[in-house]
């Protein structure tokens, strides 16, 4: 009988493990070589930054950073501590030392696969078509990250692959580019942009990704509040409106046409005024017969926009008077 009652005990037992393995099997998967999944990046402000073991000052220092560069923020630890990655470097950075920390960022990096059959898929979630598998070492272009996806470069494809399969094999600031761009009213110019200028746009704090879309583009769009009017600029060292709508919600991956009257055209769903909502555009006209500006609805009967060079990037009433713009529609894009 003592016999028989041990092995009825194993038997409950195997069953048992053969229970937990099954579940376990079940469970999404969050690790890899790399180990950690990112939430988004921001910049150095000031030279010699420390970053250290743990959140406080008392922690070892692990390394140190310098204005410019850019660091992957893996955590948001708190209001006063980021845990990030620079440079292989896994460590934390206290808050007031970043700038324009932002959810999806264009920035120059390299990223190397960390396991095999790994996917790239056509936006940043598990259920979009995937444009390719890849395995361990291929390394690819890191142009910007989404929620715990890094958005990357391989060959003509440009697509996402989640940030916890892909380690940084390199992160440096992003050079000077000259773009071909287009102004507000739909005419050409040539805008030179360089993250590496003295000039550096405000930018708030990151929106909190828990917030409806909308609202978290509109807090992000307000960080840009004091930077430069720049005529056909598309990036935080200069905007025109258009440029500022554009720019905004490529970090959201929404793609709009470039200038106002084509974004009026092209973009979204007309929606009356009454049912504006955080995140939508609204347009005006100085002429009375076309849309000539746009700015983005952030809620409380305001706007941000990129009003002109005296002013540069401001909020707005939206029903204050105006001699120069007037009232022409707006668009909802999400």
């Amino acid at each position: 009988m003592k016999g028989l009652s041990s092995m009825k005990n194993a038997k409950r037992l195997v069953l048992l493990l053969l229970i937990v393995a099954i579940f376990a099997s079940m469970l999404p998967v969050t690790a890899s070589a790399s180990g950690t999944i990112a939430w988004g990046a921001a910049n150095i402000e000031g030279n010699g930054v420390r970053i250290r073991s743990g959140p406080g000052l008392t922690h070892s220092i692990l390394s140190h950073a310098n204005r410019g560069d850019i660091v992957v923020i893996i955590d948001r630890t708190n209001s006063e501590w980021y845990k990030v990655n620079f440079h292989g470097t896994v460590g934390y950075i206290s808050v007031p030392l970043l700038h324009n920390s932002r959810t999806a960022a264009n920035f120059n990096a390299r990223g190397s696969i960390g396991g095999n059959a790994v996917n790239m898929r056509e936006r940043p979630n598990t259920t979009s078509s995937i444009l390719g598998s890849f395995n361990s070492g291929t390394v690819m272009n890191i142009i910007g990250i989404n929620n715990g996806w890094y958005k990357v470069e391989h060959g003509t494809n440009t697509g996402y692959v989640r940030s916890d399969l892909m380690s940084i094999v390199s992160l440096t600031s992003a050079t000077s580019s000259t773009a071909n761009a287009v102004s507000s009213d739909n005419s050409a110019s040539n805008a030179s942009t360089s993250s590496s200028s003295t000039y550096v746009a405000p930018s708030g704090p990151a929106p909190d990704p828990n917030l409806p879309l909308g609202q978290q583009i509109a807090e992000f769009a307000t960080g840009f509040v004091g930077a430069r009017y720049v005529w056909g600029g598309t990036s935080p060292s200069g905007f025109d409106c258009s440029g500022l709508v554009t720019y905004v919600m490529r970090q959201f991956d929404i793609s709009v046409t470039r200038t106002a009257s084509g974004q009026y055209r092209d973009n979204g769903v007309h929606i009356d005024k009454s049912e504006l909502v955080p995140g939508d555009l609204v347009f005006f006209s100085t002429n009375g017969r076309s849309v000539t500006h746009v700015g983005i609805y952030i809620g409380d009967g305001k706007f941000v926009h990129a009003s002109g060079v005296r002013v540069g990037v401001i909020i707005s009433e939206l029903n204050s008077a105006s001699r120069i713009r007037t009232w022409f529609g707006a668009k909802r894009l999400t």
